[in-house]
């Protein structure tokens, strides 16, 4: 069961769902859209989704349940599908990419569309080219 630290409201770039990764928005300060990939700076998990407002409930810290997007393991990175689920990082996705940012690690295993609970840990990942 998620224990969720830090929570705060933010402006949402669009409708989001809940239990889905959102990243930073580059649009206006303190905002977020939904994670679509590992290219962007992790915020966190939303808690109910946006309302009507387009304000949003995102956990930051500390752990948040998230909805699978394949079948992940205990342990697994994670990183975000294109509908802002959580899936397990796979490196040879990422060929090429110099920054692969990390929203965290999965605490449960689980398949499609599980709501599981992930530590939030963001990081990146970042590679040299080689000459």
């Amino acid at each position: 069961m998620a224990q969720p630290g830090f929570i705060r409201n933010f402006s949402a770039v669009a409708v989001i769902a809940a239990n889905r990764l959102v990243a930073v928005s580059a649009l206006e300060d303190f905002q977020v859209g939904a994670a679509v990939d590992a290219s962007a700076v992790f915020v966190g998990v939303t808690e109910q989704g946006t309302d009507n407002h387009l304000r949003v409930d995102v956990v930051m810290t500390q752990s948040a349940p998230v909805e699978f997007g394949g079948d992940i393991a205990a342990g697994d990175l994670i990183v975000a599908d294109a509908d802002g689920k959580a899936i397990a990082l796979d490196l040879a996705s990422y060929v090429g990419e110099t920054k692969i940012h990390v929203a965290g690690w999965a605490m449960e295993e689980g398949d499609a569309g599980t709501i599981g609970d992930i530590f939030l840990a963001p990081q990146l990942i970042a590679t040299i080219p080689s000459a």
